[in-house]
């Protein structure tokens, strides 16, 4: 059996900040505004589809939404993006991450690496040049210069 992380394991190995970072921009702000951890309940529950986002007047303690995020988090979302729409990543960029830092943990362990091959479903190759090469996140970094700079 392929061993896969778990998107709400995250945490114990990246800061909020690098999460967030690893994010999609557009989610980004959703993390930012809710904290990472009720952002990584979201994207658990509901990564890939688009997810409506009631007005804080039609908001209720049994909502959906409420019991994975909280009912404090679902306000405070739904005073900025009420009665919206957002679209909630896949967040593979978090997972592959995840995935390659903790190979690099079990091969600086001594591990076989034939062995953590077979554990997370690559080649030993693969194995090979994530060991090999330098850590490199995929942060979504603002590509817009400032204009007063």
């Amino acid at each position: 059996m392929v061993y896969r992380p778990h998107i709400t394991d995250a945490q114990q190995l990246f800061s909020d900040e690098e999460l967030i970072a690893l994010m999609p921009k557009n989610f980004a702000f959703v993390a930012k505004l809710i904290g990472v951890k009720p952002a990584l309940s979201l994207i658990e529950s509901y990564g890939g589809i688009l997810v409506f986002v009631p007005h804080k007047h039609a908001l209720g303690i049994h909502h959906e939404l409420s019991q994975i995020i909280g009912y404090s988090k679902l306000q405070l979302l739904s005073e900025h993006l009420g009665n919206t729409s957002i679209e909630v990543p896949m967040a593979t960029t978090i997972t592959i991450a995840m995935r390659n830092r903790t190979i690099r943990e079990m091969a600086a362990k001594k591990e076989s690496r034939s062995k953590i091959a077979r554990k997370f479903g690559v080649t030993i190759r693969t194995i090979r040049h994530i060991v090999n090469g330098e850590e490199k996140l995929k942060f979504n970094l603002d590509q817009n210069l400032d204009l007063f700079e």
